[in-house]
């Protein structure tokens, strides 16, 4: 099963389209939205979920109805929120999930392994990913910097690109885009699962993926305010 010949190839593969990549995912908010949707990610980034007085206190000092704009992130699949909780805000889950991100000290959780990669180049910082492949259990690390100097164990890992179903990202692609110890892993995960359609790339090529979807969303410089 040959990879994907570039990261977008990757992406596509995972419903994951142009209008989704860098500035382009906050360009159909408002200057107060996006300020809004980067106060989210930088509260996860500190090292834990906004909880709901934090997200209403913010919401209101940028006048902004808070069930409105949650509503409106997540009709833009960039943050949902169940029960008052914010349990996805792309790259960052809520929840635990299989990929652990080190930052300074301080762990948190992606959504995927793309998004797990992306940490770095949105944050502008070193990250270190632990992950574990879903069909041996083998763990799977990566070191990363800002820059996009990468190292990982084991050399053969690869990252599946490819969905499951349509819709958002956390239902259709992020329990698909995972880790794996090896291409005989991967193609092992596609083979026993009719439902997913996908193929392996390699670890830069995965890195090159989350710095499309990431590496420009916490810059200030968006375009597209109303």
């Amino acid at each position: 099963m040959a990879r994907a010949a570039t990261a977008r190839d990757a992406l596509a593969a995972a419903g994951i389209p142009a209008e989704r990549l860098g500035h382009a995912r906050l360009e159909r908010l408002s200057h107060a939205e996006r300020t809004f949707c980067r106060w989210i990610l930088r509260r996860f980034e500190a090292g834990r979920a906004p909880v709901p007085s934090a997200l209403a206190e913010e919401a209101g000092r940028l006048e902004l109805e808070l069930g409105a704009a949650l509503s409106l992130l997540a009709r833009e699949d960039l943050v949902h929120v169940e029960g008052g909780e914010v349990v996805v805000a792309y790259p960052f889950s809520g929840r635990r999930t299989a990929h652990r991100v080190r930052l300074d000290g301080r762990e948190v959780y992606a959504m995927c392994a793309i998004d797990a990669l992306g940490m770095a180049p949105v944050l502008g910082r070193s990250i270190e990913v632990v992950s574990r492949d879903p069909v041996g259990d083998e763990e799977v690390r990566v070191s990363l910097t800002a820059d996009g100097r990468t190292a990982w164990q084991p050399r053969e890992a690869v990252v599946l690109a490819g969905r499951s179903c349509e819709g958002e990202a956390f239902r259709g692609c992020c329990q698909v885009l995972n880790f794996f110890a090896s291409t005989a892993s991967a193609e092992r995960y596609v083979r026993e699962r009719p439902e997913v359609r996908g193929f392996p790339i390699s670890i830069p090529d995965a890195v090159e993926a989350g710095r499309l979807v990431f590496g420009e969303i916490l810059e200030l410089g968006a375009a597209g305010a109303r």
